[in-house]
Order: structure tokens, then C-alpha cells, then sequence
């Protein structure tokens, strides 16, 4: 079934784009799942004949079209069972499937290194948003910081201050507990601006502003006909840092006051749970372009021309509704992004299909969990 390319070029919203699944066959490579009133689950394949659209795939069918290797067979199914139609949830169903080894052991271990690097964010975020609370409510912390974290000392000790707290909020202790744990779990991947830490979400921006540079630089030192469209993934990268910044920014500003979030805790959750998804869903899918752009980057033209084309394939365009574009500008990236349907999965110089690139897609994506991982694990900025 062939989509329209007009929508598929620009959907109306992130769902109808779909979300980013890890495949490593590589006719799937950053296929997209979405769900369907008909078939329950669909996936959207690049084109591989070059012409317009992309193809429109029952989940159920995907194995009858496709040859899958172990792990895509695994993701797939994992896929199916959870449902996992939104960024977050198909990066749970990955890193399960991922923790396997049936993508190999470099994907396996950057996964266990993710989670681990995960938890200790989480734990991390829930400490820090109980200072900012104790501190907003005119509470010293210091204590704390002198006991060692976790132990029931330490437990005992944040549940009498959280009991305080409790008292001028006027909300329950084991409430207050709780909400600040949901918090934190929402929070995780983005950080807290207030303490300069930052998360998976927030350090994968910064990385991609850096790609956006570095793409725009090579773009005016390139003459070939791959320039344009080096500029063009230029151009989206700028837009979707632009459109994550003001995100950010507004989800600092709603956490920054911790008690009014306690105390609102229906209507503040619901608006920040929103600006999360929100982030999630914007960055889907830009950790494997990051990591299929580091692959190529420093080797001659003729493969960086190559790897250009193949993000150009998979770009996670931004629908109309979280753009400002105007309809003339709209028009003209469509015809730049229409110009030359170049063909995925074959090599430029033979146009023959690459038998190594499942090898090479592997390689990549262990390299995109793993630099995800770094992002993780690097130092954090705390105050």
C-alpha cells in the first residue's frame, strides 16, 4: 500500500508520522510504527524504488514482506504485545529486546549500560527535587547532605521533612512522596535547569545543534548535487532544536516552582507530562541519524554523499502543526525534498543493493545506543 507523499512529507501530527523503530534489516531501518483503526498497527517503509510516498504495512504482514533477522523477529513481537506506539514506549520494548544480545554484544551492553545510567538519573532527579522543595519552602537541607543517601537514616530523615513540608502544603506526607517520585520519573530524561543537570532529552539537543552546524558547514564546502540536501537536513535539525528549545523552556518554567506543582498536582502533572511527551517525540529517531552522520563524517566525500543520502531517507520531519512555516515555504522544501528520489540500501557507484549494510546497520545502531548511553553517563552539571 503506497502512502501519499504530500502527508508523509509534512503529517498533520506526531502520530500520524508515526514512531522510530530500531530495526536492523535494512529495507526497515527507521521504519515507523503508528496504530490503525484497521489493521491495529501499521508500518511506514522508506521507499525503496525511489519513487514518491513510502509503504503503508500491516504490522501483522511485516514478516510476510520482509526477511527479519532474529532480532527484528523479537522486536517486533515485542512491539505487537506492548503496543508501543510513542517514543517512549518503543524505547522500553528496544532496550528489552536490546538486553538480549540479538543484536548483538555491543548493543547489549550499551542497553544494560542505559538502564543502569538511567536509574542513577532517576535517583538523582528525585533527590534534587526534594532539596528544591525543602528549599521553596523556606527548609534547610543541610542535614541531608551528611547522612548517606538511601540508608534509613537517610529515609527516616526526608519523610520528617517531607511530613513538614506536607503541613504547609496542606497535602499528606506519602502524597507528597509520591508525587515527587512520578515527577521524578517524568523528568528523567530531561533534567532540572534549576540544578544544571541535565538529562538524555536535553543532551541529545545539544548534540544535534552541533549536527546541524556541521551539516550546514559541509553543505557550502560540498559542489556536488548532494549539497542541497545536506542543507535541507540542515535546515530540519535547526527547526526541531528550535521548536525543542522553546519546549524546554517552558517545562523549566513549570517545574521551577515545586510547590505549586505538589499542591496543583492534577493540572501541573498534566502539563508537564505533555511537554515531555512532546520532547520525546520531537528528537524520535535523531540518535541513529546522529550516529549513521559519526559513521561517515571524517571518510572521504564520496561515502559522506552516501551516508546524506541515507538520513535523507529516514528525516524525522516536523508535522505542520509544530511549525510556523508559511505555505510557500512548505511548497518549496517539498520540491527540493521530491527533486531526486535517491535509492536507499544501494551503493551510489554500482546500484547494487549492499549485501554488508546489515552488518553496518548493527554497527550503527550499537553505536546510537551507545552514544544515547554517554549521554547518560556523562558527568552532570549539579549545583
Amino acid at each position: 500500500m503506497r502512502g501519499n507523499p504530500r502527508s508523509l512529507f509534512l503529517p498533520s501530527t506526531f502520530e500520524e508520522r508515526g514512531t522510530a523503530a530500531p530495526f536492523t534489516t535494512p529495507s526497515l531501518v527507521l521504519s515507523r510504527v503508528r496504530p490503525d483503526e484497521r489493521h491495529g498497527l501499521v508500518l511506514l517503509m522508506p521507499n525503496m524504488g525511489g519513487s514518491d510516498g513510502a509503504y503503508v504495512v500491516p504490522w501483522a504482514a511485516v514478516g510476510s514482506v520482509v526477511t527479519m533477522s532474529v532480532h527484528d523477529r523479537a522486536l517486533h513481537e515485542e512491539v505487537r504485545v506492548s503496543r508501543a506506539v510513542t517514543p517512549d514506549a518503543m524505547r522500553t520494548a528496544s532496550l528489552k529486546i536490546a538486553r538480549t544480545g540479538l543484536a548483538g554484544p555491543k548493543s547489549a551492553s550499551a542497553a544494560e549500560a542505559m538502564l543502569d545510567a538511567e536509574e542513577e538519573q532517576y535517583s538523582e532527579t528525585h533527590f534534587l527535587l526534594i532539596l528544591a522543595l525543602l528549599g521553596s519552602l523556606g527548609m534547610s537541607s543541610r542535614q541531608l547532605l551528611t547522612v548517606k543517601a538511601d540508608s534509613q537514616e537517610w529515609k527516616d530523615l526526608v519523610r520528617g521533612m517531607l511530613h513538614q513540608a506536607g503541613g504547609q502544603l496542606q497535602v499528606e506526607t506519602n502524597v507528597v512522596y509520591e508525587r515527587i517520585g512520578t515527577l521524578a520519573r517524568v523528568l528523567t530524561p530531561i533534567g532540572l535547569a534549576v540544578s544544571r543537570q541535565e538529562g538524555r532529552l536535553r543532551r541529545l539537543m545539544t548534540t544535534l545543534s552541533e549536527f546541524e552546524a556541521e551539516l550546514s558547514d559541509w553543505s557550502l564546502n560540498d559542489q556536488s548535487e548532494t549539497s542541497p540536501y545536506a542543507a535541507f537536513a540542515a535546515e530540519v535539525a535547526q527547526l526541531t532544536v528550535g521548536v525543542a528549545e522553546a519546549t524546554f523552556a517552558s517545562l523549566d518554567k513549570a517545574v521551577k516552582d515545586i510547590p505549586t506543582v505538589i499542591r496543583e498536582w492534577t493540572k501541573q502533572i498534566a502539563l508537564i507530562e505533555r511537554a515531555a511527551a512532546r520532547l520525546s517525540w520531537l528528537l524520535d529517531g535523531w540518535d541513529y541519524i546522529l550516529a549513521m552522520w559519526s559513521e561517515v563524517q571524517f571518510s572521504n566525500r564520496n561515502l559522506q554523499r552516501e551516508g546524506i543520502s541515507q538520513i535523507m531517507r529516514v528525516l524525522p520531519l516536523i508535522p505542520r502543526g509544530e511549525t510556523e512555516w508559511e505555505e510557500e515555504e512548505v511548497d518549496r522544501r517539498q520540491e527540493l525534498f521530491q527533486r531526486k528520489r535517491i535509492r536507499a540500501m544501494m551503493d551510489w557507484r554500482t546500484g547494487q543493493y549492499d549485501v554488508e549494510l546489515v552488518t553496518r546497520f548493527e554497527t550503527i545502531k550499537a553505536q546510537a545506543s551507545e552514544a544515547s548511553a554517554m549521554r547518560m553517563t556523562a558527568p552532570r552539571k549539579v549545583a
